[in-house]
Protein backbone atom coordinates (compact mmCIF):
# COMPACT_ATOMS: atom_id res chain seq x y z
CA UNK A 1 0.00 0.00 0.00
CA UNK A 2 1.34 3.42 -1.13
CA UNK A 3 2.53 5.89 1.57
CA UNK A 4 0.88 9.18 1.65
CA UNK A 5 3.03 11.89 3.27
CA UNK A 6 2.37 15.74 3.69
CA UNK A 7 4.28 17.74 5.55
CA UNK A 8 5.46 17.29 9.26
CA UNK A 9 2.33 14.40 9.26
CA UNK A 10 3.05 10.95 7.37
CA UNK A 11 0.32 9.11 6.81
CA UNK A 12 1.51 5.48 6.76
CA UNK A 13 -2.17 3.66 6.01
CA UNK A 14 -0.34 0.15 5.85
CA UNK A 15 0.10 0.57 9.46
CA UNK A 16 -3.46 0.70 10.54
CA UNK A 17 -4.78 -1.57 7.99
CA UNK A 18 -6.04 -4.14 10.29
CA UNK A 19 -8.54 -1.33 11.90
CA UNK A 20 -9.52 -0.01 8.23
CA UNK A 21 -10.06 -3.93 7.48
CA UNK A 22 -12.37 -4.01 10.99
CA UNK A 23 -13.98 -0.74 10.05
CA UNK A 24 -15.11 -1.83 6.47
CA UNK A 25 -16.12 -4.65 7.34
CA UNK A 26 -18.61 -2.67 10.37
CA UNK A 27 -19.94 -0.16 7.29
CA UNK A 28 -20.62 -3.80 5.05
CA UNK A 29 -22.73 -5.49 8.07
CA UNK A 30 -24.44 -1.79 8.42
CA UNK A 31 -24.90 -1.45 4.58
CA UNK A 32 -26.13 -5.29 3.69
CA UNK A 33 -28.58 -4.79 7.03
CA UNK A 34 -30.43 -2.01 5.50
CA UNK A 35 -30.90 -3.34 1.75
CA UNK A 36 -31.09 -7.37 2.53
CA UNK A 37 -34.45 -9.34 2.80
CA UNK A 38 -35.11 -12.42 3.30
CA UNK A 39 -35.83 -15.14 6.76
CA UNK A 40 -34.02 -13.71 9.72
CA UNK A 41 -32.10 -16.48 10.49
CA UNK A 42 -30.14 -16.47 7.06
CA UNK A 43 -29.88 -12.59 7.46
CA UNK A 44 -28.14 -13.01 10.85
CA UNK A 45 -25.81 -15.74 9.84
CA UNK A 46 -24.79 -13.58 6.84
CA UNK A 47 -24.25 -11.07 8.80
CA UNK A 48 -22.15 -12.76 11.38
CA UNK A 49 -20.49 -14.70 8.61
CA UNK A 50 -19.34 -11.31 7.53
CA UNK A 51 -17.89 -9.81 10.29
CA UNK A 52 -16.19 -12.93 11.21
CA UNK A 53 -14.36 -12.54 7.89
CA UNK A 54 -13.81 -9.43 8.36
CA UNK A 55 -11.95 -9.92 11.81
CA UNK A 56 -9.95 -12.84 10.18
CA UNK A 57 -8.68 -11.26 7.39
CA UNK A 58 -7.51 -8.15 9.96
CA UNK A 59 -6.01 -11.14 12.11
CA UNK A 60 -4.06 -12.59 9.14
CA UNK A 61 -2.98 -8.94 8.40
CA UNK A 62 -1.53 -8.79 12.00
CA UNK A 63 0.49 -11.96 12.45
CA UNK A 64 2.36 -11.08 8.67
CA UNK A 65 3.27 -8.02 10.99
CA UNK A 66 4.31 -9.94 14.00
CA UNK A 67 6.12 -12.56 12.02
CA UNK A 68 7.90 -9.58 10.42
CA UNK A 69 8.97 -7.77 13.63
CA UNK A 70 9.69 -10.80 15.89
CA UNK A 71 13.00 -10.40 17.55
CA UNK A 72 13.16 -6.99 16.02
CA UNK A 73 13.81 -3.53 17.77
CA UNK A 74 10.20 -1.99 16.42
CA UNK A 75 10.20 0.88 19.17
CA UNK A 76 10.78 3.33 17.10
CA UNK A 77 8.67 2.65 14.34
CA UNK A 78 5.74 5.48 14.32
CA UNK A 79 3.06 7.06 11.61
CA UNK A 80 0.77 9.72 11.78
CA UNK A 81 3.24 12.16 13.24
CA UNK A 82 3.85 9.83 15.84
CA UNK A 83 0.80 9.23 17.20
CA UNK A 84 0.92 5.48 16.31
CA UNK A 85 3.16 3.17 16.94
CA UNK A 86 3.82 -0.62 15.34
CA UNK A 87 5.60 -2.62 17.68
CA UNK A 88 4.79 -6.24 19.06
CA UNK A 89 2.74 -4.73 22.14
CA UNK A 90 0.48 -3.22 19.80
CA UNK A 91 0.06 -6.47 17.39
CA UNK A 92 -0.16 -9.00 20.34
CA UNK A 93 -2.94 -6.69 21.68
CA UNK A 94 -4.68 -6.10 18.17
CA UNK A 95 -4.93 -10.09 17.95
CA UNK A 96 -6.38 -10.31 21.60
CA UNK A 97 -8.67 -7.61 20.63
CA UNK A 98 -9.43 -9.57 17.45
CA UNK A 99 -10.32 -13.13 19.39
CA UNK A 100 -12.47 -11.55 21.82
CA UNK A 101 -14.23 -10.30 18.80
CA UNK A 102 -14.35 -13.81 17.39
CA UNK A 103 -15.61 -15.14 20.09
CA UNK A 104 -17.85 -12.63 20.81
CA UNK A 105 -19.75 -13.04 17.71
CA UNK A 106 -20.16 -16.96 17.61
CA UNK A 107 -21.69 -16.58 21.29
CA UNK A 108 -24.12 -14.21 19.94
CA UNK A 109 -25.76 -15.89 16.54
CA UNK A 110 -28.47 -17.31 18.19
CA UNK A 111 -28.81 -15.27 21.47
CA UNK A 112 -29.70 -11.91 19.15
CA UNK A 113 -31.96 -13.67 17.35
CA UNK A 114 -33.99 -15.30 20.22
CA UNK A 115 -33.71 -11.99 21.82
CA UNK A 116 -35.79 -9.84 19.02
CA UNK A 117 -32.37 -7.80 18.75
CA UNK A 118 -31.63 -5.33 15.96
CA UNK A 119 -28.49 -7.90 14.22
CA UNK A 120 -27.03 -5.24 11.83
CA UNK A 121 -26.96 -3.20 14.41
CA UNK A 122 -24.94 -5.30 16.90
CA UNK A 123 -22.49 -6.64 14.89
CA UNK A 124 -21.61 -2.92 13.32
CA UNK A 125 -21.56 -1.73 16.86
CA UNK A 126 -19.24 -4.62 18.41
CA UNK A 127 -16.61 -3.94 15.24
CA UNK A 128 -16.57 -0.37 16.15
CA UNK A 129 -15.88 -1.06 19.60
CA UNK A 130 -13.22 -3.55 17.67
CA UNK A 131 -11.67 -0.59 16.53
CA UNK A 132 -11.70 1.36 18.98
CA UNK A 133 -9.65 -1.13 21.23
CA UNK A 134 -6.83 -1.52 18.32
CA UNK A 135 -6.37 1.72 17.98
CA UNK A 136 -5.86 2.17 21.96
CA UNK A 137 -3.57 -0.54 21.84
CA UNK A 138 -1.45 0.95 19.09
CA UNK A 139 -1.50 4.62 20.12
CA UNK A 140 1.39 6.48 21.64
CA UNK A 141 0.26 9.72 21.66
CA UNK A 142 -2.64 11.21 24.50
CA UNK A 143 -4.55 12.33 21.24
CA UNK A 144 -4.84 9.09 19.51
CA UNK A 145 -5.37 7.08 22.61
CA UNK A 146 -7.86 9.15 23.97
CA UNK A 147 -9.68 8.77 20.92
CA UNK A 148 -9.74 4.79 20.98
CA UNK A 149 -10.66 4.91 24.43
CA UNK A 150 -13.46 6.71 23.91
CA UNK A 151 -14.34 4.95 20.32
CA UNK A 152 -14.31 1.76 22.58
CA UNK A 153 -16.14 2.46 25.28
CA UNK A 154 -19.07 4.32 24.25
CA UNK A 155 -19.74 1.72 21.96
CA UNK A 156 -19.34 -0.86 24.58
CA UNK A 157 -22.04 1.31 26.76
CA UNK A 158 -24.37 1.32 23.67
CA UNK A 159 -23.82 -2.71 23.50
CA UNK A 160 -24.67 -3.05 27.49
CA UNK A 161 -28.21 -1.05 26.96
CA UNK A 162 -28.75 -3.64 23.71
CA UNK A 163 -31.99 -5.50 25.13
CA UNK A 164 -34.28 -2.71 24.86
CA UNK A 165 -36.98 -4.43 26.28
CA UNK A 166 -34.66 -5.25 29.36
CA UNK A 167 -35.63 -3.09 32.11
CA UNK A 168 -32.33 -4.49 33.59
CA UNK A 169 -30.25 -3.79 30.28
CA UNK A 170 -31.37 -0.10 30.19
CA UNK A 171 -30.41 0.42 33.88
CA UNK A 172 -27.06 -1.40 33.34
CA UNK A 173 -26.47 1.26 30.15
CA UNK A 174 -27.45 4.59 31.77
CA UNK A 175 -25.36 3.22 35.43
CA UNK A 176 -22.84 2.52 33.09
CA UNK A 177 -23.00 5.63 30.83
CA UNK A 178 -23.46 8.12 34.36
CA UNK A 179 -19.86 6.91 35.76
CA UNK A 180 -17.83 6.55 32.31
CA UNK A 181 -18.33 10.67 31.94
CA UNK A 182 -16.66 11.00 35.28
CA UNK A 183 -14.11 8.67 34.51
CA UNK A 184 -13.52 10.28 30.94
CA UNK A 185 -13.55 13.46 32.60
CA UNK A 186 -10.90 12.36 35.24
CA UNK A 187 -8.40 10.81 32.63
CA UNK A 188 -8.65 13.54 30.71
CA UNK A 189 -7.81 16.05 33.57
CA UNK A 190 -4.88 13.87 33.69
CA UNK A 191 -3.78 13.90 30.45
CA UNK A 192 -4.15 17.49 30.40
CA UNK A 193 -1.66 17.76 33.13
CA UNK A 194 0.84 15.69 31.35
CA UNK A 195 0.62 18.14 28.34
CA UNK A 196 0.44 21.12 30.16
CA UNK A 197 4.18 20.56 32.24
CA UNK A 198 5.89 18.83 29.34
CA UNK A 199 4.73 20.38 26.34
CA UNK A 200 4.40 17.18 24.82
CA UNK A 201 1.49 14.76 23.43
CA UNK A 202 3.90 11.83 22.46
CA UNK A 203 4.12 9.30 25.22
CA UNK A 204 7.56 8.44 24.38
CA UNK A 205 8.65 11.96 24.32
CA UNK A 206 7.00 12.94 27.46
CA UNK A 207 8.93 9.95 28.99
CA UNK A 208 12.03 11.82 28.08
CA UNK A 209 10.96 14.75 30.33
CA UNK A 210 10.08 12.93 33.18
CA UNK A 211 13.35 10.78 32.92
CA UNK A 212 15.09 14.11 33.32
CA UNK A 213 12.62 15.43 36.22
CA UNK A 214 13.58 11.86 37.76
CA UNK A 215 17.27 12.45 37.60
CA UNK A 216 16.54 16.18 39.09
CA UNK A 217 17.41 16.60 42.58
CA UNK A 218 13.88 16.34 44.01
CA UNK A 219 12.72 13.62 42.18
CA UNK A 220 9.41 12.47 40.96
CA UNK A 221 8.35 13.28 44.00
CA UNK A 222 9.62 16.86 44.59
CA UNK A 223 7.47 17.48 41.41
CA UNK A 224 3.36 18.25 42.17
CA UNK A 225 1.86 17.98 38.93
CA UNK A 226 3.78 14.87 38.28
CA UNK A 227 2.29 13.48 41.41
CA UNK A 228 -1.53 15.15 40.86
CA UNK A 229 -0.94 13.47 37.21
CA UNK A 230 -0.50 9.96 38.00
CA UNK A 231 -2.99 9.88 40.76
CA UNK A 232 -5.85 11.12 38.12
CA UNK A 233 -4.47 8.83 35.71
CA UNK A 234 -4.59 5.98 37.73
CA UNK A 235 -8.20 7.23 38.66
CA UNK A 236 -9.50 7.23 34.97
CA UNK A 237 -7.81 4.00 34.11
CA UNK A 238 -8.97 1.83 36.88
CA UNK A 239 -12.71 2.64 35.76
CA UNK A 240 -11.59 1.24 32.38
CA UNK A 241 -9.89 -1.75 34.00
CA UNK A 242 -12.60 -2.34 36.77
CA UNK A 243 -9.94 -1.67 39.87
CA UNK A 244 -11.26 -0.86 43.15
CA UNK A 245 -12.75 1.43 44.13
CA UNK A 246 -13.52 2.25 40.32
CA UNK A 247 -15.67 -0.58 39.95
CA UNK A 248 -18.84 0.30 40.74
CA UNK A 249 -20.09 -0.27 37.47
CA UNK A 250 -19.34 -3.66 36.96
CA UNK A 251 -21.76 -5.93 38.80
CA UNK A 252 -24.62 -4.22 37.26
CA UNK A 253 -23.07 -3.78 33.76
CA UNK A 254 -21.75 -7.31 33.85
CA UNK A 255 -25.18 -8.51 34.97
CA UNK A 256 -27.76 -6.42 32.95
CA UNK A 257 -25.86 -6.11 29.76
CA UNK A 258 -27.08 -9.13 27.08
CA UNK A 259 -24.79 -12.23 28.27
CA UNK A 260 -22.68 -12.55 24.90
CA UNK A 261 -21.74 -8.80 25.07
CA UNK A 262 -21.06 -9.43 29.13
CA UNK A 263 -18.63 -11.83 27.71
CA UNK A 264 -17.11 -9.52 25.59
CA UNK A 265 -16.58 -6.76 27.89
CA UNK A 266 -15.35 -8.87 30.42
CA UNK A 267 -11.81 -9.46 28.36
CA UNK A 268 -11.92 -6.81 25.64
CA UNK A 269 -12.30 -3.61 27.25
CA UNK A 270 -10.06 -4.59 30.34
CA UNK A 271 -7.68 -5.81 28.19
CA UNK A 272 -7.77 -2.59 26.34
CA UNK A 273 -7.68 -0.53 29.66
CA UNK A 274 -4.42 -2.54 30.18
CA UNK A 275 -2.92 -1.36 27.14
CA UNK A 276 -3.64 1.89 27.80
CA UNK A 277 -2.15 1.83 31.30
CA UNK A 278 0.68 0.02 30.18
CA UNK A 279 1.56 2.42 27.29
CA UNK A 280 1.01 5.87 29.98
CA UNK A 281 2.51 4.11 33.29
CA UNK A 282 4.99 2.23 31.74
CA UNK A 283 6.39 4.49 28.54
CA UNK A 284 5.32 8.05 29.38
CA UNK A 285 6.18 7.76 33.10
CA UNK A 286 8.22 4.72 33.71
CA UNK A 287 11.21 6.46 34.82
CA UNK A 288 8.95 7.61 37.92
CA UNK A 289 7.77 3.91 38.67
CA UNK A 290 9.23 4.49 42.36
CA UNK A 291 5.97 7.31 42.73
CA UNK A 292 3.09 5.27 40.97
CA UNK A 293 4.05 1.61 42.28
CA UNK A 294 2.58 2.01 45.85
CA UNK A 295 0.12 3.47 44.22
CA UNK A 296 -0.72 0.28 42.30
CA UNK A 297 0.11 -2.27 45.23
CA UNK A 298 -2.43 -1.02 47.16
CA UNK A 299 -5.34 -0.90 44.35
CA UNK A 300 -3.91 -4.72 43.87
CA UNK A 301 -4.57 -5.36 47.31
CA UNK A 302 -8.19 -3.74 47.83
CA UNK A 303 -9.05 -4.86 44.04
CA UNK A 304 -8.54 -8.53 44.50
CA UNK A 305 -9.47 -8.34 48.24
CA UNK A 306 -12.85 -6.95 47.64
CA UNK A 307 -13.93 -8.53 44.36
CA UNK A 308 -13.28 -12.43 45.93
CA UNK A 309 -14.98 -11.43 49.26
CA UNK A 310 -18.06 -9.88 47.33
CA UNK A 311 -17.79 -12.40 45.38
CA UNK A 312 -18.83 -15.39 47.75
CA UNK A 313 -22.01 -13.73 48.72
CA UNK A 314 -23.44 -13.81 44.95
CA UNK A 315 -26.53 -16.21 43.88
CA UNK A 316 -25.76 -14.46 40.42
CA UNK A 317 -23.41 -16.52 38.15
CA UNK A 318 -23.09 -13.23 36.25
CA UNK A 319 -22.85 -11.06 38.69
CA UNK A 320 -20.11 -13.73 40.75
CA UNK A 321 -18.06 -13.22 37.74
CA UNK A 322 -17.85 -9.76 37.77
CA UNK A 323 -16.47 -9.72 40.92
CA UNK A 324 -14.43 -12.37 40.01
CA UNK A 325 -13.50 -9.71 36.92
CA UNK A 326 -12.79 -7.20 39.81
CA UNK A 327 -10.33 -9.80 41.43
CA UNK A 328 -8.82 -11.20 38.14
CA UNK A 329 -8.09 -7.06 37.76
CA UNK A 330 -6.25 -7.17 41.01
CA UNK A 331 -4.05 -10.24 40.39
CA UNK A 332 -3.03 -8.51 36.89
CA UNK A 333 -2.11 -5.40 38.68
CA UNK A 334 0.58 -7.52 40.59
CA UNK A 335 2.56 -7.70 37.58
CA UNK A 336 2.19 -4.20 36.87
CA UNK A 337 3.51 -3.30 40.68
CA UNK A 338 6.49 -5.52 40.01
CA UNK A 339 7.73 -3.42 36.84
CA UNK A 340 11.05 -1.73 37.64
CA UNK A 341 12.51 0.70 34.92
CA UNK A 342 16.54 -0.08 36.20
CA UNK A 343 16.40 -3.67 35.94
CA UNK A 344 15.29 -4.46 32.30
CA UNK A 345 15.29 -8.38 32.86
CA UNK A 346 12.43 -7.75 36.07
CA UNK A 347 10.23 -5.03 34.18
CA UNK A 348 10.41 -6.99 31.35
CA UNK A 349 9.22 -10.18 33.38
CA UNK A 350 6.57 -7.99 35.35
CA UNK A 351 5.11 -6.77 32.19
CA UNK A 352 5.01 -9.75 30.51
CA UNK A 353 3.07 -11.73 32.70
CA UNK A 354 0.88 -9.02 32.36
CA UNK A 355 0.14 -9.87 28.51
CA UNK A 356 0.11 -13.70 29.28
CA UNK A 357 -2.69 -13.54 32.19
CA UNK A 358 -4.67 -11.41 29.97
CA UNK A 359 -4.27 -14.15 26.86
CA UNK A 360 -5.39 -16.88 29.40
CA UNK A 361 -8.21 -15.01 30.79
CA UNK A 362 -9.40 -14.73 27.10
CA UNK A 363 -10.21 -18.04 27.27
CA UNK A 364 -11.33 -19.40 30.87
CA UNK A 365 -13.64 -16.35 31.11
CA UNK A 366 -15.39 -16.30 28.04
CA UNK A 367 -15.58 -19.86 28.09
CA UNK A 368 -17.98 -19.27 31.52
CA UNK A 369 -20.10 -16.80 30.17
CA UNK A 370 -20.34 -18.99 27.10
CA UNK A 371 -21.74 -22.03 29.48
CA UNK A 372 -24.52 -19.24 30.29
CA UNK A 373 -25.28 -18.48 27.10
CA UNK A 374 -25.92 -21.61 26.58
CA UNK A 375 -27.99 -22.24 29.63
CA UNK A 376 -30.42 -19.26 29.06
CA UNK A 377 -31.06 -20.47 25.27
CA UNK A 378 -31.96 -23.35 27.09
CA UNK A 379 -34.60 -22.01 29.25
CA UNK A 380 -32.38 -21.33 32.39
CA UNK A 381 -30.93 -18.23 33.83
CA UNK A 382 -28.00 -17.00 35.25
CA UNK A 383 -29.20 -17.84 38.59
CA UNK A 384 -26.79 -20.27 40.67
CA UNK A 385 -29.72 -22.52 41.13
CA UNK A 386 -30.11 -23.49 37.29
CA UNK A 387 -26.54 -24.94 37.71
CA UNK A 388 -28.25 -27.62 40.25
CA UNK A 389 -27.49 -31.03 38.49
CA UNK A 390 -26.39 -29.44 35.20
CA UNK A 391 -24.36 -32.74 34.69
CA UNK A 392 -27.23 -35.12 34.68
CA UNK A 393 -28.88 -33.56 32.16
CA UNK A 394 -26.19 -31.98 30.22
CA UNK A 395 -22.63 -33.85 30.94
CA UNK A 396 -21.09 -31.68 28.30
CA UNK A 397 -21.38 -27.97 28.99
CA UNK A 398 -21.29 -29.22 33.05
CA UNK A 399 -17.26 -30.69 31.82
CA UNK A 400 -16.66 -27.42 29.99
CA UNK A 401 -18.03 -25.05 32.67
CA UNK A 402 -15.94 -26.88 35.85
CA UNK A 403 -12.90 -26.84 33.28
CA UNK A 404 -13.55 -22.40 33.06
CA UNK A 405 -13.61 -22.71 36.73
CA UNK A 406 -10.61 -24.94 37.71
CA UNK A 407 -8.73 -22.59 35.56
CA UNK A 408 -10.70 -19.07 36.88
CA UNK A 409 -9.32 -20.87 40.18
CA UNK A 410 -5.76 -21.62 39.30
CA UNK A 411 -5.43 -24.96 39.31
CA UNK A 412 -3.52 -27.03 36.87
CA UNK A 413 -3.07 -28.29 34.51
CA UNK A 414 -5.48 -25.15 33.02
CA UNK A 415 -3.78 -21.90 31.65
CA UNK A 416 -4.96 -19.58 34.35
CA UNK A 417 -2.66 -21.61 37.27
CA UNK A 418 0.35 -20.18 34.82
CA UNK A 419 -1.01 -17.02 34.09
CA UNK A 420 -0.76 -16.69 38.41
CA UNK A 421 2.21 -18.22 38.54
CA UNK A 422 3.77 -15.55 36.28
CA UNK A 423 2.24 -12.66 37.85
CA UNK A 424 3.01 -14.18 41.91
CA UNK A 425 6.84 -14.60 40.25
CA UNK A 426 7.27 -11.30 38.90
CA UNK A 427 6.37 -9.86 42.28
CA UNK A 428 8.58 -12.22 44.40
CA UNK A 429 11.68 -11.27 41.88
CA UNK A 430 10.68 -7.86 42.43
CA UNK A 431 10.91 -8.58 46.21
CA UNK A 432 6.70 -7.83 46.40
CA UNK A 433 7.00 -11.82 48.39
CA UNK A 434 4.47 -10.35 50.37
CA UNK A 435 2.24 -9.64 47.70
CA UNK A 436 2.35 -12.70 45.96
CA UNK A 437 1.09 -14.29 49.39
CA UNK A 438 -1.93 -12.03 49.57
CA UNK A 439 -2.67 -13.13 45.78
CA UNK A 440 -2.56 -16.64 46.90
CA UNK A 441 -4.76 -16.03 49.95
CA UNK A 442 -6.95 -14.70 47.38
CA UNK A 443 -6.94 -17.12 44.92
CA UNK A 444 -8.17 -19.38 48.02
CA UNK A 445 -10.98 -17.53 48.85
CA UNK A 446 -12.15 -17.14 45.21
CA UNK A 447 -11.86 -21.06 45.29
CA UNK A 448 -14.97 -21.11 47.29
CA UNK A 449 -17.17 -19.47 44.64
CA UNK A 450 -15.57 -21.22 41.88
CA UNK A 451 -16.16 -24.87 43.26
CA UNK A 452 -19.39 -23.93 44.94
CA UNK A 453 -20.78 -24.09 41.33
CA UNK A 454 -18.66 -27.25 40.56
CA UNK A 455 -20.73 -28.71 43.55
CA UNK A 456 -24.12 -27.95 42.23
CA UNK A 457 -23.71 -29.45 39.13
CA UNK A 458 -22.37 -33.04 40.01
CA UNK A 459 -23.31 -32.88 43.44
CA UNK A 460 -26.90 -31.44 43.61
CA UNK A 461 -30.35 -32.94 42.34
CA UNK A 462 -31.28 -31.19 38.91
CA UNK A 463 -34.56 -29.26 39.42
CA UNK A 464 -35.83 -30.65 35.93
CA UNK A 465 -34.31 -31.91 33.04
CA UNK A 466 -34.81 -29.57 29.66
CA UNK A 467 -34.49 -30.00 26.09
CA UNK A 468 -31.16 -29.18 24.72
CA UNK A 469 -31.47 -26.43 21.65
CA UNK A 470 -28.67 -26.89 19.46
CA UNK A 471 -26.29 -24.05 18.44
CA UNK A 472 -23.32 -25.32 16.99
CA UNK A 473 -21.33 -22.14 16.83
CA UNK A 474 -21.86 -21.79 20.50
CA UNK A 475 -20.98 -25.45 21.49
CA UNK A 476 -17.78 -25.85 19.04
CA UNK A 477 -16.18 -22.32 20.54
CA UNK A 478 -16.83 -23.56 24.04
CA UNK A 479 -15.24 -26.89 23.21
CA UNK A 480 -12.25 -24.74 21.02
CA UNK A 481 -12.07 -22.60 24.17
CA UNK A 482 -11.62 -25.24 26.83
CA UNK A 483 -8.96 -27.62 24.72
CA UNK A 484 -6.70 -23.92 24.95
CA UNK A 485 -7.14 -23.52 28.12
CA UNK A 486 -5.78 -26.88 28.08
CA UNK A 487 -3.53 -26.94 25.58
CA UNK A 488 -1.49 -23.70 26.38
CA UNK A 489 -1.07 -24.83 30.07
CA UNK A 490 1.11 -27.94 28.16
CA UNK A 491 2.47 -26.25 25.45
CA UNK A 492 3.17 -22.51 26.59
CA UNK A 493 6.38 -20.99 25.42
CA UNK A 494 5.42 -20.05 21.89
CA UNK A 495 2.56 -17.75 23.53
CA UNK A 496 5.63 -16.65 26.77
CA UNK A 497 7.72 -15.83 23.64
CA UNK A 498 5.22 -13.65 22.50
CA UNK A 499 4.25 -11.87 25.60
CA UNK A 500 8.32 -11.55 25.93
CA UNK A 501 9.07 -9.51 22.46
CA UNK A 502 5.56 -7.79 23.14
CA UNK A 503 7.09 -6.03 25.87
CA UNK A 504 7.90 -2.02 25.28
CA UNK A 505 11.10 -1.08 24.62
CA UNK A 506 11.59 1.09 27.47
CA UNK A 507 15.25 -0.32 29.97
CA UNK A 508 16.71 1.67 31.83
CA UNK A 509 19.48 1.99 29.06
CA UNK A 510 16.93 3.80 26.78
CA UNK A 511 15.80 6.16 29.67
CA UNK A 512 19.25 7.43 30.78
CA UNK A 513 18.42 6.26 34.54
CA UNK A 514 21.24 5.32 36.60
CA UNK A 515 21.32 1.78 38.40
CA UNK A 516 21.09 3.15 41.39
CA UNK A 517 17.88 5.26 41.31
Amino acid sequence: MPQISTVGLDLNLEMILPEIIVLVAAVVVMFIDLFTRGKASSKSQLLAGVSIAGYVAAMVATLLYFDNFIGSSSFNQQAFGGMVALDNMGLFFRLLSLGTAIIAVLFSTQYIRDKGMAVGEYYAVLGLATVGMMVTAISVDLTTLFVGIELMSISVYILTGFARNDRLSNEAALKYFLLGIFSTAILVYGMAWLYGATGRTNLREIGEVVSSIVASPGGAEGSGWLVLAILLLVAGLGFKIAAVPFHMWTPDAYQGAPTPITAFMSVGPKAAGFAATIRIMVEALGSAYQTWVPVIIILSIITMSLGNIVGVTQRSVKRMLAYSSIAHTGYVMIGLAAYTATDSVKGTQAISSILFYLFSYLFMNMGAFGVIVWLQRNGGTDSLDNFRGLSSWAPGQAALMMFFLLSLTGIPPTIGFLGKYYVFVAAINADLAWLAVIGALNSAVAAFYYLRIIWYMYFEEPRAAREQKASPALQWTLVASAIAVILFFIVSWPILEATRLSVPNVAAALLGLGAGR
